[in-house]
């Protein structure tokens, strides 16, 4: 598979940065705020196309601030000096310094008198992921401002992807379903499971993803870890791993597979015949207008049904610039709402079951990406799963 990168033109980000744009401002207007603080993320590339993500732990690293006109102040850690940036709209960005390779609570003082210069002059501010001390902060050094939270509304608008959104995605599960298969490709006796995810994740970075997200690998785990321990592949074992990238302009993948040494005994190959039925199941039933809790119930049903335990977590959910986002696919008991698919939806779905042999417990579990289109959903990371 050839590098991922080209597919991000100019034009392209331009129009996408266009798009969401006009979705953040909609989000501003029915809030009625003058400012808003992220310090997600995800949230931040969606607003502002300026990617913060570093390392994995980075989560809390940056902010931003912006106003209903686009001007925007984002605050780094690897930076020293005020700077100026620009971003895809052509929009002059204000880069300032925060403390480096710190969480902001172990400096507080420093990090509210630094952002709250930002919103000096606002009377109502969205935020989506403040820390209770440094909002507290906030609070005492800007009186005048009202805080509310916008998180929750900044996942609804991203729901629904645009076709350049789409495309993106596309790319990112086609890399990480490559990846997949170059890494099935390589279990034989003799190989750990650390091997194993490595020929994953060089395959994703040399053709140009981002960031590798997650590298998960259970083998003779029954308790279901997901964490690789270094075992060593013998003739005749199951293993399965979960593995994903943000690919180009952050938009992430999210897939698993189930992996075979040889032959399996019996009773896996037929606990595996019938993941792969609930599997095709809720690929079936995700289309516009089905309900959330239905498409894991059917899946579960179907596991149940064979006598198969059912999956221990939710079976699904949607993949944009997080791993995983809205919509949430769940027990109608453990979401708020009951979402219902609409077209342009960007999702993953993992069923998962197990099986014993003899005193042994198996866990297998198959996840790929889809579209959910007019007339059903289309299949994004096309690894083989048989």
């Amino acid at each position: 598979m050839e590098d991922v990168t080209h597919v991000l033109t100019p034009e392209l980000e331009l129009r996408m940065a266009q798009d969401r744009w006009a979705a953040v401002s909609s989000v501003i207007d029915d809030l009625d705020c003058d400012r808003l603080l992220l310090t997600g993320f995800d949230h931040i590339r969606y607003a502002l196309d300026y990617r913060t993500q570093v390392v994995g732990e980075g989560y809390d690293w940056f902010a931003a601030t912006v106003d209903p006109e686009g001007a925007s102040t984002v605050f780094l850690p690897w930076i020293d000096e005020v700077g100026v940036d620009v971003s895809t709209l052509g929009q002059e960005i204000t880069l300032k310094p925060l403390t480096s390779w710190a969480p902001p609570v172990t400096h507080p003082r420093y990090w509210v008198e630094t952002v709250a210069g930002s919103l000096r002059g606002a009377t109502k501010v969205g935020i989506d992921l403040v820390d209770a001390v440094l909002l507290e902060g906030l609070r005492s050094a800007l009186p005048e401002v009202t805080f509310v939270p916008v998180g929750a509304a900044l996942y609804e608008v991203r729901k629904v992807k645009s076709a350049d959104e789409r495309l993106l995605l596309e790319t990112s599960s086609r890399l990480n379903a490559a990846a997949a298969e170059a890494a099935l490709a390589q279990a034989r006796p003799g190989v750990t499971d650390f091997e194993l995810l490595s020929v994953a994740m060089a395959f994703m970075q040399e053709r140009g993803a981002e960031h590798l997200s997650h590298s998960l690998c259970n083998h003779r785990r029954a308790s279901g870890s997901w964490f690789a321990e270094g075992t060593t592949l013998c003739e005749g074992d199951t293993f399965f791993f979960d593995i994903g990238c943000y690919g180009p302009g952050g938009y992430a993948s999210d897939i698993a597979r189930t992996g075979f040494v040889g032959e399996p005994p019996k009773a896996v190959h037929q606990a595996y015949l019938g993941l792969l039925e609930a599997y095709r199941v809720v690929q079936e039933m995700a289309r516009p207008g089905a309900t959330a809790s239905a498409i894991h119930q059917a899946a579960n049903d179907c596991l149940a049904k064979q006598k198969l335990p059912i999956t221990p977590y939710g079976v699904g959910h949607g993949v944009g610039l997080r791993i995983c986002e809205l919509p949430t696919i769940h027990r109608r008991d453990r979401m708020d709402a009951d979402a219902t698919l609409v077209e342009g939806e960007v999702i993953a779905l993992e069923p998962e079951t197990t099986v014993w042999v003899g005193e042994t417990r198996i866990v297998m579990k198959i996840e790929d990406n889809f579209v959910v289109e007019s007339d059903g959903c289309r299949l994004l990371s096309t690894a083989n799963i048989t």
